[in-house]
């Protein structure tokens, strides 16, 4: 089974983001917050309105900036030329990580918020009216959660910072020697970044929240991950065949560098994983995950947890009814290719590694971007690179991953595949349409194309992003070449429907308290999962209870794509036009969906307008039509008068014969 997509940048708990406040009002709590996300209305735009506010361009300038003045990481992935923006180097470290409530970055964001809300939308261009709402909704987001700080783990099975932390310096581009320089600094960092980890741990579980034993081994894994090898370890190796590659060094220069790397690495880097790896042990047996329930920690965490990961502010009884109908429509899809001789036969030959699913790398990637001009706006060519991650230090979790271009080279994207979980045949067919074409790496090129604001790359949705990405492999396997939408449908089934039922069992669990037998109930309705023991419903909520919302991302965001799919079609009938529909799902961005359902609303009122032209030709052969039948039948009826006045003639009259009257 294909596992979970996971990367992130390094978790930051504390930004260094300060400002002054700019307007003196009464501040609200994370609660408040909370229920303006519920009550969120999403407003009216004015689609003709291309004319940018420019106060509000300037105010936008200065999120972009503050954002990436915020760390140091987030700053070095986001742009290269930093000195361009005007954006003063933060200093170059991983940040700091604290267990306490953060007044002061619920003070700034606060006051962003005013200053954000000072402006009137209605003189916004169409473009910000889109940028504003995002950025609004957004900051709630943030406010609603600084709340909940206590629940944030960072040594989890979902959230595990040493596995980040992997991920960002495999990850990380030498453009320079300054950020080669930058690089090592901040790989000096970690033993005191991991130390801070440590002690927020120590501190939450002092506060009644210590790792449950299934964290501990998750983290422990992660360690000896990276433990595994010395000299050929993947910070070593990693660094050194990206240093190699760099024509602005010397061959000394980069003898010097690998050594310094070498070194930090064997003398402070392994050990800080070793000292992680020891001291989770403290905490075994301390709590049991049961505990960790959203709803018994707090109900209305669980509820922002779902909301968060879902980018959706609808209520969850709704969005749990959703779920549950699009995972049934998904099924019946299955079912019927099941029972379709000629689809079954399409779908087991493509199972079995036949036609285009068989293609791998970059030569399938190549294939889903030439062919997916069937439902996408074509993007023409596009430059990306594809690269494996080291087997041994390749987190677990993860398939393969888009790393996204900086905003000032829209060219340098990157997609990562990890060996251990790459299986061949319609697995890997639809892991690479999932992160590159049309998913991820689609999907952020083609927006980057719009020109959006660079602020944007600040904030982020991960329902709308994963979501858009799991529906994309859905039309993947329509384009794939088996001339059968059945055979098709139960592809992306086999591939992608735990997605949506995972989503089901963790926030039936989460949220509403289910229990195993209750899971056990949910598969006995199922179409496809009858016969679930007790043993692998346990199983299965365990892994919620353990992960929890992460498998929403994907779920819940593919269940609203699909919802608002369904909406646009059963309206627009045969106005819809696939390349159209999603231009307008692109176009503005990543947005939670309330927000982008105005948008599809916008895109079925601008082109399910009525055509007049074949109804007023219809009318017209109507009259034709009636005006010959009219014109038949005066004539016949014509004709029976003449010949009765020719028989009355004869008859009484005896007058000459026929062709005398005509004469």
């Amino acid at each position: 089974m294909k596992k979970i997509v996971t990367i992130l940048y390094v978790i930051m708990i504390v930004s260094t983001c300060m400002s002054t406040k700019i307007i003196a009002e009464e501040d609200h709590d994370s609660g408040y917050y909370l229920q303006k996300l519920r009550d969120y209305e999403v407003r009216k735009k004015n689609v003709s309105n291309t004319t940018n506010n420019e106060d509000f361009e300037r105010f936008l300038d200065k999120v972009f900036i503050e954002g990436m003045e915020a760390d140091f990481m987030t700053m070095h992935f986001s742009v290269i030329d930093y000195k361009k923006y005007g954006i003063e180097k933060p200093p170059v470290d991983l940040g700091e990580v604290n267990y306490e409530f953060d007044q002061e970055n619920f003070d700034y964001y606060e006051d962003q918020l005013r200053e954000l809300q000072s402006f009137d939308f209605d003189s916004l261009s169409y473009r910000q009216q889109y940028d504003y709402e995002a950025l609004e909704y957004s900051i709630y987001e943030t406010l609603a959660d600084y709340g909940f700080y206590r629940y944030n783990f960072l040594l989890t099975s979902a959230k595990n910072v040493p596995e980040d932390i992997i991920s960002n310096f495999t990850d990380y581009t030498f453009y320079d020697k300054e950020s080669i320089d930058d690089y090592i600094t901040c790989l000096k960092d970690i033993d005191r970044y991991f130390d801070d980890v440590l002690e927020y741990t120590r501190k939450q579980s002092e506060d009644g929240l210590p790792l449950v034993n299934e964290w501990i081994d998750y983290s422990v894994k992660v360690c000896e991950g990276a433990l595994n090898k010395t000299d050929d370890n993947e910070f070593i190796v990693s660094f050194e065949k990206r240093i190699a590659e760099l024509d602005f060094l010397s061959e000394s220069e980069k003898q010097s560098y690998c050594e310094e790397n070498r070194k930090v690495v064997l003398q402070e880097v392994l050990p800080a994983y070793e000292k992680v790896m020891k001291e989770v042990e403290e905490y075994r047996g301390k709590a049991k995950l049961e505990d960790y329930v959203l709803c018994k920690l707090d109900k209305d965490y669980a509820e922002l947890t779902y909301m968060l990961q879902g980018s959706n502010n609808k209520d969850l009884e709704e969005v749990f009814q959703e779920l549950q109908d699009n995972f049934s429509y998904m099924e019946a899809q299955f079912v019927s290719c099941i029972y379709d001789r000629n689809s079954y036969q399409k779908y087991l030959s493509a199972m079995n590694g036949e036609g285009n699913v068989s293609l791998v790398g970059k030569e399938c990637l190549e294939y889903l971007r030439k062919n997916l001009v069937a439902y996408y706006p074509d993007l023409g060519d596009v430059d990306y690179t594809v690269e494996e991650l080291d087997p041994d230090t390749a987190p677990s979790t993860v398939v393969a991953y888009y790393w996204p271009a900086p905003v000032d080279n829209p060219n340098q994207n990157i997609i990562r595949t990890n060996p251990n979980n790459m299986s061949e045949g319609y697995e890997t067919y639809g892991t690479l349409s999932h992160e590159g074409f049309p998913g991820h790496l689609y999907q952020h090129v083609y927006y980057a194309k719009t020109q959006p604001h660079d602020f944007r790359s600040v904030i982020g949705f991960s329902g709308y992003a994963e979501g858009w990405a799991v529906n994309a492999t859905y039309y993947a396997y329509q384009f794939l070449g088996l001339s059968d939408e059945n055979a098709a449908a139960a592809l992306n089934f086999e591939d992608g429907y735990y997605f949506m039922l995972y989503s089901i069992v963790d926030i039936g669990t989460n949220y509403f308290g289910w229990s195993e037998q209750d899971v056990v109930d949910f598969f006995a309705d199922s179409l496809v999962f009858t016969n679930m023991s007790i043993d692998s419903a346990r199983e299965i909520r365990n892994f919620m209870i353990e992960m929890p919302g992460v498998y929403c991302s994907y779920g819940v965001g593919s269940s609203n794509f699909m919802t608002l799919c369904k909406k646009a079609q059963d309206t627009m009938k045969r106005n819809f036009d696939y390349i159209a529909y999603h231009d307008a799902l692109l176009k503005n961005g990543p947005l939670p969906f309330n927000i982008l359902e105005g948008a599809v609303d916008e895109y079925i009122e601008a082109n399910n307008k009525t055509n007049f032209m074949p109804i007023l030709f219809v009318i017209l052969a109507v009259i034709a039509i009636a005006a010959v039948v009219f014109y038949l039948l005066g004539k016949k009826n014509r004709d029976k008068s003449i010949s009765f006045d020719e028989e009355h003639i004869r008859n009484e009259l005896h007058g000459p014969e026929r062709s005398e009257i005509e004469e």
